[in-house]
């Protein structure tokens, strides 16, 4: 059942998504003709000029992104002490500086104006601490399958999310076993 929906889901949107997102990502580094318009103008003796207003538009809206960087605080409501707000205002600051969050925020940034998708996934690690430490990644937007069926831009009432990455049959072996392997 959950490789049928997987591959519902890739065919149903995803792969038109990666080739968007391919042809943004080539457009934002200024590789924005196709091979036939290049052979097309070579065989007329013609240069194929670009001239990249898109780079420097976005470096702009990523440079005030940088400035214009929201700061998360907490304050204490409804009678709460405020010894409570001051913890959790440094326990979020700690789990920021430790997976250097505003970098990771900078790129997901980039990659929704640049692709229109954008993704953090926050989980709890074990490889510093046997107790668990938060660890926040920033995701390859073509990897993460998306519901197709999804209505709402909130991933909280998306029925499927797969996110997909290649790795070495070594670590398959470790994950699963040697004959998966």
């Amino acid at each position: 059942k959950t490789w049928n929906r997987y591959v519902f889901c890739r065919d149903n949107g995803h792969n038109t998504y990666v080739e968007k997102a391919v042809l943004c990502d080539r457009f934002f580094v200024g590789d924005q003709w196709t091979a036939e318009d290049r052979l097309a103008l070579k065989l007329a003796r013609r240069p194929a000029l670009t001239i990249n207003k898109i780079i420097s538009t976005l470096a702009n809206v990523m440079g005030e992104q940088i400035y214009q960087r929201s700061e998360i605080g907490y304050r204490p409501r409804s009678g709460s002490p405020a010894e409570i707000a001051e913890a959790l205002a440094k326990v979020y600051k700690q789990i920021s500086d430790n997976n250097q969050l505003d970098w990771k925020r900078s790129d997901m940034f980039a990659d929704g104006i640049i692709t229109s998708r954008g993704f953090l996934d926050a989980r709890i690690g074990f490889t510093d601490s046997m107790q668990g430490e938060v660890e926040i990644n920033h995701l390859n937007p073509k990897n993460v399958i998306v519901d197709p069926d999804a209505e709402e831009y909130d991933p909280d009432t998306w029925r499927d999310v797969f996110i997909t990455k290649w790795v070495t049959a070594d670590d398959i072996a470790v994950l699963y076993n040697k004959e998966d392997a």
